[in-house]
């Protein structure tokens, strides 16, 4: 091996003072400044070596340094020795960094450059600790101190998973991540440890062990104790923890070695059993047992054993503490965890790997040599660590994996004594801590990875081009000069030169010749002139090649040059990287005169415009690969394009090879093996356009090409591959990735098809949720709970009218309501006056109380809670205004005598549960917190919290709370508060059967209480929310249990000495067996026997009871059971006079079921147990009474309910028309309400009935046969706005008002006022429910009428405008805006038996009503309301837009396609089909569920954001909503600016030879920009680039516009460059240089590219018959112009004389060339070089003709033109030649 050395230097303070010691200091100010230099010198931006340093003193003769550090440029001799090994020094600068320990104990522990890993300009990290006091130290810099409590001992940074502390500001990256989230600097002591937080927390926790050491590991901090156990702690306020599958008896003694704070892997040392052993930490979820909360899941730390190796014998038998561990990666990039003792009599360094083992051995090959360590030396570049051990020597070898790149050796400053490595520590980046013999310390950079990007590519090639034996000879010998590595990239590449020609082979006299310094080439221009210096040295570099031939290895340097060519022509395919290209051709070219190549020095000379030497006979290779005409021939079709691909890119793209494509050659070479695959896809002949786009986009998917990396291409290039996948953005292939959807320019189903697309719709939504919050305006004092909904519908939902404004005066509670008195009431008295106002006051009060319920429905999750926000309830107003009195206001008088008791409680229940209805959490945590919650409980319990609780439970917020946040609400026997927490805490627990929430519901059923439970006075409406709370938490469960114990409740009395409820209670006993059963019917397991469809039929219809209680009745005391079983009797038993019972020990009902009582609760029961089973044996228990009889033993008001339960049990029969309706009638109650004249009614009549027809029953019976039709459609139709079903129940809404208004006019009343405000009651609300969320407006016109219906006197009942009236309008008018229109109702069983409880049809009379309803029973509804508020996002702003589009649904088996306009509301799931956008101004999109893929569905109705695109020429619906302004936008300036787009033609850049032109496409493109866009980048391109009257300007101009009118925007740099390009071909420059030659080259290579495609477009179009005009984004006719004009300015000056004397192999002279072009003119008419063309013309024959034909025959790729100007330039010396 080479052997290189390093000097470094070492000084310390004049005191002694140790930089780590923080109680030390500098005695004088002197030394701390070269201290201070010392410390500063570390950072990770090193003063560079070889270049001027500062003159700063460090501890030794600066002069010596200095003159050291100039003598690194190396002369010819030097240097040649060098390579021969003579040297064995590589002199590099070393700065002191302190002690790792002094004698004093104070200790050093480098870190990472920054804390996440991340390199920062800070420096390196640096803990230095001695006692009790910690040192934080940054480049040098103190960055913090700190005096701990007890002894340190031991220090290190941890990142703990789940903290976020901040870090500095610098060190936030561009994603937004901070590098310094979550690190903790971690202190041990004894039996304890201290954090220290980069956002200033700072706090000590006891460890309960004594601790030996500690490690940070990615899963947390692993501690090992003085027994050898080990923990280890996962959070900064965990205590450590055992680790799963960790624990062993031979651990006991066993050491954790080696760790990293970012990796899982630990290894340990079992000195037992003399192994090395590698665990994987892991984190699992840990079982948990929480009652009444979701808490945070608990983890536990689990560790996997990989493997298990035996300790070399070098590790067992070195000292304690000797052993050093590091990870490193071998030559291949593998990870190997390298071990090595620091004691030189042990010197051994080996490796294990860590998974992946070569030959399946895991160990390395054993190393002489210690105390290795990785370090990020030469392939820093690539994030892999090489590895550094010191020699027996004494010096520090330098290896990449078992491969020795350079020996470094330590000097003094005066280069005088030799220091030999001791010790190596603390490798930070490439910097490592050096103790020397001397016991010395200093801090040592090791050689890095090559700076010059050039050289850093090209050495990555030889990699894979070179043997292994080759490369890593080529590499040491680069290494060894003290520039590479740790200079400038101009250095490095000259030294690289000079190593490869040196390594091939050359003259050291000849490898720098033909280079002059800029000084020396002024001085001869001003003796000789640059024509002379020309000449000068042309004849020295030929003379020099000549010389340089001599002893060349033609192998080597064929080699290198083939290395040197393929990335020379890769980086053609990056315009990043295309400033290379100087640097490799002037190698290359040096390379092929070496080895006499002709061809490849024609090839160069034509890029660089260099001159090109008459033919030769020399060697001359005819095939040169170019991978521009390699791409060129793909498009043209050519069958040999392989041979124009340079090998090494070609390498991975052959079918069936071994290489891997994706990193073969390095970066630079894949990038153009890319290219030349993705050509290839678009040049297949058997695909058509459509599908060469969809093919393209996926595999550049595949191999991760990005819409940006396509601006990264050539013109010629990106042109063809924007215009392929444009091709395909119209109606692209279902299927295809995310990345294939974004390439082909579809953001819209890029978005849709990836889940980085949902989360940023997802973030889109959030931040949408953002603005909903509560917002008063100045002039706004009032809070309504209503102030925010507009904002949070936004202008969108309802654009055209202020319908939501409505809304929010028609369910206002919070301001005082106008009185308007009649012109009689004026004339009293002022006592009389206010008795007046008083009554008015209290029928408008009954409405007012009861809006509060509506409100709830319609503000439904429409509120963002903030954390540090106080729940605020609108105040209930029930007081008046008068306006003739300038709105004096009038307060209710509740202390009146006759005013009701308890008047506001329940309206402030609904009032508070309006408010917390509102409330929605942000969209992360998805529930209200515990902590908030709690926070707004009242310290005295309120009817209007109570209500609060209600609907936090609803909305699922109540599971946050604890068993002992409930039991302090339930505390406070409130009877609200308790009726809400019940309800409320089964809510959120819906379905679940949790056990804790069903014991606290059988503790307020006394009913249910064992014998020995102490006696509980229980009010009887919290015994009824419990059973209710019961069903909830056992929905569709069917628990046999559940089931006995409601059905024994059913018709039973609550416990207790109040009779009020036991209608509520019987009621609610059958809801909640209902909601257990929910859905069942027959199939439930294990209850047959129960019999329940019987049984519940038997309450229905009634009978003597099969259960009977005791004689006498049952004492309260002794009527707990323990059973939920009741005894069922089929027979009759027989009966006394005597064994009349007593349900509740005050009312004789006798022996008979009372069906008062049971009837609505056994029917609610039966219709959700069998509900849309479609049984019509089930159904027939719930008949419409057809006959006087069946009328006569019927109550008209449950007929209502019949027919409601009926059709929901017969689901599929319910149709949307008034025939159906009609239908259920029978014939006796057919017309009921119609005059009839006595004949009519005798034929109606029933012949089986003997006595008087009882006209009223016929006549109730009938309004609630047709009212309970109504209800049954609304049901049926909930949330779906079906128009047909809409239009019937309005229908029947007037039809009822008519009869309520012509009811008391007559004789005889048939119905009563107050039955038929029940039925449109009923209707309103069905009606409400079908058009839920919708906002109808012919909906909200009727709402709107009965809301404004009030009573004329106090006398309620004489019209039927009670509060349970008022209250049925105001929930409808909630349902119509449900969720402020972004929510409507599910069909599921479910959601309908929710509706069904909410809906049901008997209204409370008075505010204090719950007798057969609990008025907390109407917010029910919340658990069928779904959110489904369907929007239409902008793809590119993701701001919400509107746009019509088609919708498909199946109703009844039938597909049905609805046109909508975003935002709409979707239908139920299960019915949708198909959405299509129908818009012209968007990219069509079409989302077909029909397939069945229910999980994109599923994502739909999750997301409910579609995210599309706008086309660029168009303007969105809300800028310009018809369309008008875009159109004349388009229209205007259309001809101007066509006529601009034309190659320009001045012989002067800023020439205006067409000003009107120009200024028609300047304004045209002014037009394009402003309407269309609001691109930053497109208008900045306008006003730069636009402005002006020159040709140029109104080229760009029209450019733009054009571009904006194809929907190709992209291509604006397209048509930039080719104007560009052709500008800077025709008017070329005087004086040509080497960077203007180059680029015209490329310029006109992407030219031919483009005419290839266009070639390849035409051809397929006339093979599949596709349109192909749209499919380049540059179009034909303007390519072929610009290519046209720079074939006429290049004809006119090389067309006769130079081309002539190049084909004939005179050469070309560039000194006499002015414009320096020539190679652009060859490569424009691919012109072979004269040694390709004399072949081909001798090839045929003596007698072969020169015609046209002839030539083309053998020579079959060369264009027309290019034949023509051959025959022309040759045709004499060919004729001569053969005669």
């Amino acid at each position: 091996a080479v052997v290189v050395s390093v000097a470094a230097s070492m000084t310390r303070d004049s005191d002694g003072a140790d930089w780590s010691d923080p109680t030390a200091s500098p005695s004088t100010s002197q030394d701390r400044g070269e201290r201070d230099f010392a410390l500063q010198s570390s950072s990770s931006q090193p003063m560079a070596l070889g270049a001027r340093a500062p003159r700063v003193s460090i501890g030794g003769d600066t002069r010596a340094a200095m003159a050291r550090i100039d003598a690194l440029a190396l002369d010819d001799e030097t240097f040649a020795a060098r390579m021969r090994g003579e040297f064995s020094v590589r002199c590099v600068r070393a700065r002191v960094q302190g002690e790792d320990e002094d004698e004093d104990g104070a200790r050093t522990r480098r870190c990472t450059a920054s804390l996440g890993g991340r390199s920062t300009a800070d420096g390196e990290h640096a803990l230095g600790f001695k006692g009790k006091n910690v040192v934080w130290t940054v480049g040098g810099g103190v960055r913090a101190r700190f005096t701990c409590q007890d002894d340190v001992k031991d220090v290190c940074w941890c990142r703990f998973q789940g903290e976020e502390s901040t870090s500095r500001p610098t060190d936030e990256d561009e994603d937004g991540d901070k590098s310094g989230a979550g690190w903790f600097l971690c202190m041990l002591h004894r039996d304890s440890w201290t954090l220290y937080g980069l956002s200033g927390e700072f706090h000590t926790m006891p460890l309960g062990f004594d601790a030996v050491s500690f490690a940070a590991t990615k899963m947390g901090l692993l501690f090992t104790a003085k027994d050898g156990s080990t923990s280890l702690a996962a959070h900064t306020l965990d205590a450590p923890t055992a680790i799963d599958g960790f624990v062993h008896a031979d651990y006991m003694s066993a050491c954790v070695v080696w760790s990293d704070a970012m990796r899982d892997e630990v290894l340990v040392y079992v000195p037992a059993r003399g192994v090395y052993e590698l665990w994987m930490l892991s984190r699992e979820p840990a079982a948990r047992d929480t009652e009444f909360s979701d808490a945070v899941p608990e983890f536990k730390t689990c560790a996997r054993l990989c493997w298990s190796e035996r300790a070399p014998t070098f590790a067992i038998d070195s000292p304690t503490g000797a052993m050093r561990y590091s990870l490193v990666h071998d030559e291949a990039g593998r990870e190997m965890i390298l071990m090595s003792s620091d004691v030189r009599e042990y010197g051994r360094v080996l490796g294990f790997y860590v998974s992946e083992s070569p030959n399946g051995e895991r160990c390395t090959a054993e190393i002489i040599g210690y105390s290795a360590i990785g370090v990020s030396a030469t392939r820093s570049s690539d994030g892999l660590l090489d590895t550094i051990y010191i020699d027996h020597q004494g010096f520090i070898v330098l290896c990449v994996g078992l491969s020795v790149i350079c020996k470094i050796g330590l000097e003094n400053v005066s280069g005088r004594r030799s220091l030999g490595a001791r010790r190596l520590s603390q490798c930070v980046n490439s910097d490592v801590t050096v103790r020397t013999r001397e016991n010395e310390v200093l801090r040592v950079r090791m050689p890095g990875a090559l700076a010059s990007p050039v050289a850093r590519a090209l050495l990555r090639v030889l990699q894979d081009a070179c043997s292994p034996e080759d490369y890593y000879e080529v590499k040491r010998r680069l290494y060894m000069d003290e520039r590479v590595g740790a200079t400038a990239p101009e250095d490095e590449w000259s030294h690289f030169v000079r190593v490869l020609k040196y390594w091939c082979g050359f003259s050291t006299s000849t490898i720098d010749s033909g280079e002059m310094s800029d000084w020396e080439y002024a001085q001869r221009v001003l003796s000789d002139g640059s024509a002379c210096i020309r000449a000068r040295a042309a004849h020295e570099n030929e003379s020099n090649r000549v010389a340089t031939r001599v002893n060349v290895d033609i192998l080597r340097s064929q080699t290198i040059l083939v290395a040197v060519h393929a990335l020379y022509e890769a980086c053609k395919m990056d315009v990043l990287h295309r400033t290379m290209l100087k640097q490799l051709r002037d190698l290359a070219l040096s390379l092929a005169h070496a080895i006499g190549d002709a061809g490849y020095v024609d090839f160069y000379s034509r890029d660089s415009g260099a001159s090109i030497s008459p033919l030769t006979s020399s060697h001359y290779t005819t095939n040169i690969p170019d991978i521009m005409r390699a791409c060129e021939g793909l498009f043209a079709g050519r069958s040999d394009f392989d041979s124009l691909v340079p090998p090494l890119i070609l390498a991975g793209l052959e079918a069936n090879s071994s290489i891997d494509a994706s990193t073969f050659g390095g970066s630079i070479l894949v990038h153009a093996r890319r290219v030349v695959r993705m050509c290839h896809i678009c040049s297949l002949s058997n695909a058509t356009l459509a599908q060469s786009g969809g093919m393209l986009a996926v595999c550049m998917g595949e191999m991760g090409f990005k819409v940006e990396d396509l601006e990264r291409l050539p013109l010629g290039l990106a042109i063809p591959f924007h215009g392929t996948l444009q091709y395909n953005r119209h109606t692209p292939a279902n299927g295809l990735p995310a990345e294939a959807y974004e390439l082909i320019g579809r953001r819209d189903l890029a978005l849709i098809h990836s889940e980085r697309g949902l989360s940023v719709l997802r973030r889109g939504e959030e931040n949408e949720v953002q603005t909903t919050t509560r917002l008063l305006d100045d002039a706004e004092q009032t809070c309504d709970g209503l102030e925010h909904l507009e904002g949070f519908v936004g202008p969108l939902r309802f654009p055209r009218d202020y319908r939501i404004r409505e809304l929010r005066e028609l369910l206002a509670t919070a301001s005082p309501v106008p009185i308007n008195l009649e012109d009689t009431d004026g004339d009293a008295g002022d006592s009389e006056q206010g008795s007046q106002q008083q009554s008015k006051l209290w029928l408008m009060a009954a409405r007012t109380s009861a809006m509060p319920v509506g409100r709830g429905a319609a503000t439904l999750s429409t509120l963002l809670v903030k954390p540090t926000e106080v729940l605020g309830v609108p105040e209930l107003c029930l007081a008046g205004c008068l306006p003739m009195q300038q709105f004096a206001v009038v307060n209710l008088d509740l202390t009146a005598t006759n005013a009701p008791a308890g008047f506001v409680n329940w309206p402030d229940f609904h009032n508070g549960a309006a408010a917390g209805l509102a409330l929605r959490s942000d969209a992360q945590s998805g529930k209200l917190t515990r902590a908030w919650i709690v926070f707004n409980r009242p310290k005295v319990p309120t009817f209007s919290h109570a209500g609060v609780l209600m609907a936090l439970g609803l909305n699922g917020h109540l599971s946050s709370l604890t068993a002992t946040d409930l039991y302090r609400y339930l505390s406070q026997e409130h009877e609200a508060t308790t009726v809400g927490t019940l309800l409320g805490v089964a809510a959120s627990k819906l379905g679940t059967a949790d056990p804790a929430t069903s014991r606290m519901c059988f503790l307020h059923l006394p009913t249910r209480h064992p014998m020995s439970f102490p006696e509980i006075e229980l009010p009887p409406l919290v015994q009824s929310a419990a059973l209710l709370a019961v069903g909830l938490l056992y929905q569709g469960t069917a628990q046999r249990l559940i089931v006995e114990t409601l059905l024994s409740e059913l018709g039973k009395s609550p416990e207790g000495d109040v009779v009020s409820g036991r209608e509520c209670y019987a009621l609610s006993a059958g809801i909640a067996l209902g909601l257990a059963t929910l859905g069942r019917g027959h199939d439930s397991m294990g209850l047959s026997d129960l019999r329940v469809a019987e049984r519940l039929r038997h309450f229905i219809a009634g009978g003597v009871s099969r259960k009977i209680p005791p004689l006498g009745g049952v004492p309260p005391s002794n009527r707990k059971s323990t059973s939920g079983a009741a005894e069922w009797h089929d027979g009759i038993e027989d009966m006394t006079e005597s064994s009349i019972a007593s349900v509740d020990g005050y009312i004789l009902e006798g022996s008979m079921v009372n069906v008062d009582l049971s009837a609505p609760g056994a029917m609610m029961a039966l219709a959700m147990m069998y509900m849309k089973s479609n049984d019509e044996t089930v159904a027939s228990y719930l008949d419409i009474p057809s006959t006087h009889y069946a009328l006569d033993n019927a109550r008209p008001d449950y007929v209502l309910l019949r027919v409601v339960t009926r059709s929901v049990i017969m689901w599929d029969s319910i149709e949307s028309d008034t025939q159906w309706i009609e239908g259920l009638l029978p014939p006796l109650l057919r017309g009921a309400m119609d005059a009839k004249t006595p004949e009519e009614r005798e034929a109606q009549d029933d012949a089986s009935w003997l006595g008087e027809a009882d006209v009223e029953a016929i006549a109730q019976t009938y309004v609630n046969v047709i009212a309970g039709g109504c209800m049954s459609i609304g049901l049926r139709y909930a949330g779906s706005g079906n128009v047909d079903a809409a239009k019937t129940l309005r229908h029947y809404a007037f039809k009822f008002l008519d009869w309520k208004k012509k009811a008391g006019q007559g004789d005889q009343v048939l119905v009563s006022k107050a039955a038929l405000e029940i039925c449109i009651g009923v209707i309103a609300m069905s009606l409400a429910c079908v058009m839920a969320g919708t906002g109808d407006l012919p909906t909200l016109r009727l709402l709107r009428h009965l809301r404004s219906r009030l009573d004329t006197s106090s006398s309620a009942n004489s019209t039927g405008l009670t509060y349970g009236a008022h209250m049925a309008v105001g929930l409808a008018n909630g349902f119509l805006f449900l969720g402020g229109g972004s929510q409507t109702f599910s069909t599921d069983n479910a959601s309908i038996a929710a509706l069904m409880i909410a809906m049901f049809p008997r209204f409370p009379s008075t505010t204090s009503d719950n007798r057969w309803h609990c008025q907390a029973y109407r917010h029910l509804y919340v658990l069928a309301a779904r959110p489904r508020l369907l929007q239409t996002v902008d793809a590119t702003t993701l701001d919400a837009v509107s746009t019509p589009l088609e919708m498909t649904c199946t109703v009844k088996g039938k597909e049905i396609t609805t046109q909508l306009i975003t935002p709409c509301l979707l239908p139920d799931p299960s019915s949708l089909v198909r959405i299509r956008l129908i818009s012209p101004r968007y990219w069509p999109l079409t989302l077909d569920f029909s397939d069945g893929r229910d999980d994109a569905k599923k994502k739909l109705y999750a997301l409910r954001r579609v995210p599309i695109q706008r086309h660029t020429g168009a303007l969105s619906y809300e800028v310009d909503r018809t369309g008008a302004k875009a159109q004349l936008a388009t229209a205007l300036h259309a001809a101007g600016a066509k006529a601009a787009l034309k190659p320009s033609t001045s012989a002067f850049f800023e020439q205006n030879t067409a000003p009107v032109a120009n200024a028609t496409a300047a304004q045209a493109g002014k037009d394009a920009v402003d309407v269309f866009t609001s691109d930053v980048t497109l208008l900045a391109f306008s006003h730069a680039m636009c402005d002006g009257s020159s040709d140029r300007a109104g080229f760009t101009a029209a450019a733009l516009r054009e571009c904006m009118e194809r929907e190709v925007p992209e291509a604006l740099r397209a048509y930039v460059d080719l104007y560009a390009s052709c500008e800077s071909l025709t008017h070329a420059s005087s004086t040509p240089h080497e960077e203007f030659a180059t680029q015209a080259s490329l310029a006109v290579s992407d030219l031919r590219l483009l005419d290839a495609f266009n070639a390849l477009i035409t051809r397929k179009s006339a093979i599949t018959n596709e349109q192909s005009t749209n499919v380049s984004p540059v179009p034909e006719l303007l390519s072929a112009s610009f290519r046209r004009s720079v074939l006429l300015s290049l004809e006119g000056a090389y067309g006769d004389n130079a081309l002539a004397r190049y084909l004939r192999g005179q050469g070309y002279d560039a000194s006499a060339d002015a414009r320096g072009a020539f190679g652009c003119y060859l490569r424009l008419l691919d012109m072979p070089n004269p040694k390709v063309l004399r072949h081909a013309m001798e090839s045929g024959g003596a007698g072969a003709t020169t015609s046209a034909s002839a030539v083309r025959a053998r020579l079959p790729h060369l264009a027309p033109s290019a034949v023509l100007r051959i025959i022309e330039a040759c045709l004499e010396v060919v004729e001569e030649e053969y005669a």
